[in-house]
């Protein structure tokens, strides 16, 4: 969506939408960053004045609770008719492309605590996979935030480390001092699909290995 002019030339035409809203302050956060974004600017864009905002959500977490749902909604769409492990790295793979898409998108969902229909469809479908593999109730929830922390820990790495020169890193670092370091390829932190498919990969190693050593319910 485009980016409206300031409040002081744009004059709205009856009630804000939550919608409106939080498409707004996404924008805003892929223009400037997460940190670009207050209430204040908001409202400018918007074209009225912080009260009329506050109407809408009461605060800048709520907001970023709205907005952290509409990043996850991204991820929400039929799941293939397929075995629990094709499911959970098909949501995987839709949850980081989700995050990804929106600047600083693992920062807003990694700060938000929501209980609205994306967020619960995703947790949902998470938990009925680890429930077909054959986990406890108490032990599905344990894998699902596994995958799960592992994906926005991955997404916010990525979204932060862009920038880094490791070949430089790499060209500084004294081998006496640091053998392990010097020897391995550190661009290869950055091969970000490559990492991410490892780390999958490994966690489903270790889940489909936890089956056979069930903790107590």
């Amino acid at each position: 969506m485009s980016i409206r002019e300031s409040g002081a030339t744009a004059a709205r035409k009856g009630p804000l939408r939550q919608d409106t809203v939080v498409d707004t302050a996404l924008a805003l956060v892929n223009l400037g960053g997460l940190e670009s974004l207050t209430m204040r600017r908001l409202s400018d864009t918007l074209g009225t004045q912080p009260p009329a905002l506050y109407r809408v959500f009461p605060d800048k977490d709520a907001l970023l609770d709205a907005m952290a749902d509409a990043v996850l909604a991204g991820a929400l769409g039929p799941l293939p008719e397929a075995d629990w492990e094709t499911r959970v790295h098909v949501l995987a793979d839709r949850l980081r492309s989700a995050l990804l898409r929106q600047r600083d998108g693992a920062r807003i969902v990694g700060g938000a605590y929501t209980t609205r229909q994306p967020t619960l469809a995703i947790a949902d479908s998470l938990l009925s996979a680890m429930g077909e593999a054959g986990f406890t109730e108490k032990a599905a929830m344990w894998a699902v935030t596994t995958v799960f922390s592992f994906i926005l820990g991955e997404a916010l790495e990525q979204q932060g480390r862009t920038d880094v020169d490791l070949e430089h890193v790499k060209a500084t670092l004294p081998a006496q001092e640091y053998p392990h370091l010097a020897r391995h390829p550190l661009p290869a932190l950055l091969d970000f699909d490559a990492r991410f498919a490892f780390g999958l990969q490994t966690i489903m190693a270790g889940l489909r290995a936890a089956r056979a050593h069930r903790p107590p319910a």
